[in-house]
């Protein structure tokens, strides 16, 4: 019996033992203890270097979460660096994943990058901006932050408090109130887009102090596009690719179908699993192809597509969504639900699902409208560069 089974075991008769109370508090240091083990592994994937004691900006989130909350923080990570700033990375284990351990891979592929440094929320250090990624990691975190300093905190919104249904997922004072008692600074909210502004506004909080400019999401590198030149086969190409989430799709059978068809007059093409519809429509068309979340980098995916449709859940609002940015960058012609407008203007067309095969059959028809849409969507990708990123440090009084 190795040691980690030992360990398995008298946790086990820990649970067993124990009630209450000390179940909760048992609960909180085992959490504890495992962000510390992924912390402890991160460092060691960077041996050699010093210790950290003052920084320019600070993250702080829980980077086991593997979608875009993590990939949006390696971006900003990566202007950063290319713009000579330091930067500490503090996880935080939450309660917004079910991963045991280990950073995602967004994360790991910037820890090597100069100026770049994983820090325990145990260690001491100084650091002249935090930024707090996703509210309900500083609002559910066991980690403690006792020997962190800071001069400013942002909390970057990058989900929306309340979604259309009118549920709350995190509650914008209770989050206010643990960001001021850990940091003793008071932190001023950084929405990522109008949609989740008003998520925030709508929950009255007194004198919540909100930034004029949304956070927007950025590519930590300048985006270099390639021109569409014409479709890609001879018959349409509809393509998106997403977590597996049940939010993620549209509920009901029909809407599903309306917006991704099996026909053979179009080929589907899905990156991130099809667990979801096959529940809902009980098979996955034979139509479609299909691969697993994290199969094949994005950017190689989306040449294969003409039309990249996003249709989803009526409950969920989508806050900004990394794999828009991503699609708009490639090329395609990116389809979303109506109330998205607000965040991408004419970079996208809308649609609700059932006139989703209307309009693609119409660019179709339409070579050049496809090519002048392709290349709106290309020139907001571009718009959406580092230094988009460094400017908004700049405000912040963050230079290097």
């Amino acid at each position: 019996m190795n040691r980690t089974t030992d360990l398995r075991r008298t946790l086990g008769r820990l649970r067993r033992r124990i009630t209450g109370a000390e179940s909760e508090a048992l609960h909180t240091q085992v959490a504890e203890l495992a962000g510390e083990v992924s912390t402890m592994a991160a460092q060691m994937q960077q041996a050699g270097r010093e210790p950290v004691r003052r920084v320019d900006v600070a993250i702080l989130s829980d980077f086991r979460l593997r979608g875009g909350t993590t990939a949006s923080i390696a971006e900003e990570v990566r202007a950063q660096s290319a713009a000579g700033l330091s930067t500490a990375l503090i996880h935080a284990q939450s309660v917004v994943t079910t991963t045991v351990t280990g950073f995602s891979r967004h994360i790991q592929s910037v820890m090597g990058l100069p100026g770049v440094h994983i820090v325990s929320p145990r260690a001491e250090l100084d650091a002249a901006l935090l930024v707090i990624r996703h509210p309900t990691v500083i609002g559910t975190s066991a980690a403690r932050f006792g020997k962190i300093s800071v001069d400013q905190v942002v909390i970057v919104a990058n989900h929306p408090a309340i979604d259309a249904e009118g549920t709350w997922h995190y509650s914008v004072q209770d989050v206010e109130k643990k960001a001021f008692e850990t940091f003793k600074v008071q932190a001023q909210w950084a929405p990522i887009s109008p949609v989740v502004r008003s998520s925030l506004l709508a929950q009255r909080v007194p004198g919540l102090n909100i930034a004029d400019q949304d956070w927007a999401n950025i590519f930590g590198q300048e985006v270099v596009i390639t021109p569409r030149a014409g479709f890609v086969t001879d018959r349409p190409v509809i393509g998106r690719h997403s977590r597996p989430e049940k939010e993620k799709w549209p509920a009901t059978a029909k809407d599903i179908l309306a917006a991704y068809p099996d026909s053979t007059h179009y080929r589907v093409e899905v990156l991130g699993g099809a667990a979801v519809p096959e529940e809902i429509l009980g098979e996955v068309p034979k139509t479609w192809q299909v691969q697993p979340f994290g199969a094949e980098a994005p950017a190689e995916f989306l040449q294969r597509i003409d039309f990249w449709v996003y249709m989803h859940h009526p409950g969920w609002s989508e806050a900004f969504g990394r794999a828009i940015m991503e699609a708009l960058a490639a090329g395609c012609l990116v389809m979303l639900p109506h109330y998205l407008r607000e965040i991408f203007g004419d970079a996208a067309v809308y649609a609700e699902p059932g006139e989703v095969k209307g309009l693609i059959d119409q660019y179709w028809m339409d070579h050049e409208a496809f090519l002048a849409q392709s290349q709106r969507g290309q020139q907001f990708a571009v718009d959406h560069g580092p230094g988009r990123h460094v400017e908004r440090l700049r405000w912040l009084g963050v230079t290097p």
